[in-house]
């Protein structure tokens, strides 16, 4: 009995060991990053790293910093907010309070509302389109410049934009499409330029009309980071699904950000949960009971080319994680142990589990219920149903409870 618990004390160390090596941590203390709450991530390339602080920008290359702040160079203010890159490898840095800045390694270049037509001089979100048009997102409207330097502007007044406020740009690289969040004005989609189609919970299946945060996984599916109603997602052509605390078990509502890494799936930063990783249909959470992270509060989160996951937080510094040494602590999915099947089906779906089943649920993509079954069965007649995407909710004796996407031909 005590060459088995040595084993295991062994082997908890070495996994313990393997998930320590997994993270690395920067701050103000053991680095030259210019301070400890970590706005933004920007990546230049493989080697070049740049990270928006609320006091200066920083530059990580190999391992060497660079810090520009009003006190050495001439970027406008110290509060950065937002970070992108054009074909020329130009940065380009908004600001909390002073507008835009440009930096082409050499020479910074500002733009403000006395200087330029810049709608507002708090510039939340940035991207840079396959055309290499920029677009900025200031909490007074959007504005677009285009390659031979001609200003747009998107307000309330002058386009169907919900909201002035802007907090965040997507470019879909492959269609040029731009999906813009907002707060309290639901989303915009700009689709060449002129095409323009807003997505709110008035109108759509849009659970929230505030998003603070967009990625699109390989399938053309539009994530998007809710800070009051979890993960919402508009599937490529079927509606829309929300992951929340009622229909999955994503350990919170408040999300600020989303990106996606190398095997499509999505990373997610929490106001009140740490990190969180989407693993099929569960929820895995790090924060500071079981990861190295010394703060919950989540301001960014970007993976990289390598995988490896960049996490700002609010006051805890730079985080990066490395996912392929964490195989000691992954959690499992609850979901490999349920099969639903025929998928797509036309009369009946059956749903298998090595755990018993307590309930089946199956709503429309507006949240309507149309089948609750507490009955124990496996079986779903599908032959009233029309065809199209809906909702499987499955509630295990044990507890758990697994969301899949049923499709009725």
């Amino acid at each position: 009995m005590k060459k088995i618990l040595l084993s295991l004390s062994l082997l908890f160390t070495s996994t313990l060991a393997i998930s320590q090596q997994a993270w690395t941590n920067f701050t103000t203390s053991n680095s030259q990053i210019s301070d400890n709450s970590i706005r933004c991530i920007l990546f230049e390339n493989d080697s070049t790293t740049w990270i928006g602080t609320d006091f200066g920008l920083s530059k990580l290359v190999n391992g060497n910093w660079t810090s520009y702040n009003t006190s050495n160079s001439n970027i406008p203010a110290n509060g950065i907010r937002s970070l992108a890159i054009d074909s020329l490898n130009t940065i380009w840095v908004g600001t909390f309070s002073n507008g835009l800045a440009s930096y082409d390694g050499t020479t910074w270049t500002s733009y403000n509302t006395l200087n330029s037509p810049l709608p507002d001089d708090f510039v939340r979100s940035l991207a840079v389109d396959t055309l290499g048009q920029k677009w900025i997102g200031t909490t007074g409207g959007l504005a677009k410049i285009d390659s031979l330097n001609n200003w747009t502007i998107y307000t309330m007044w002058n386009s169907i934009l919900g909201s002035n406020n802007i907090a965040c740009i997507y470019v879909d690289t492959l269609t040029d499409n731009k999906w813009v969040g907002t707060v309290n004005g639901g989303v915009l989609l700009i689709e060449k330029d002129t095409n323009l189609t807003t997505y709110t919970v008035q109108n759509s299946g849009i659970s929230d009309n505030t998003i603070l945060s967009i990625d699109m996984d390989s399938l053309n599916n539009v994530y998007m980071a809710s800070p009051a109603n979890g993960l919402i997602v508009k599937l490529a052509g079927f509606g829309w699904f929300t992951y929340n605390l009622v229909s999955s078990n994503i350990p919170t509502a408040g999300l600020t950000s989303v990106s996606f890494d190398l095997i499509d799936k999505p990373w997610m930063g929490s106001f009140d949960k740490g990190l969180l990783f989407k693993d099929g249909s569960n929820f895995i959470m790090y924060d500071t009971a079981n990861s190295p992270l010394t703060d919950i509060m989540i301001q960014s989160v970007r993976v990289d080319d390598s995988g490896k996951v960049w996490i700002g937080t609010q006051t805890g510094g730079l985080f990066i994680l490395d996912p392929s040494l964490l195989t000691g602590i992954q959690q499992p999915d609850a979901a490999t142990n349920v099969n639903v099947y025929p998928n797509p089906a036309t009369e009946i779906v059956y749903v298998q589990s090595r755990t018993g089943i307590s309930m089946l649920e199956v709503s429309d993509l507006n949240g309507r219920l149309l089948v609750q079954d507490a009955t124990g069965r496996n079986e779903i007649v599908l032959s009233s149903f029309t065809k199209g995407i809906y909702q499987l909710k499955i509630q295990l004796e044990d507890g758990s409870v697994i969301v899949k996407k049923l499709i009725k031909q």
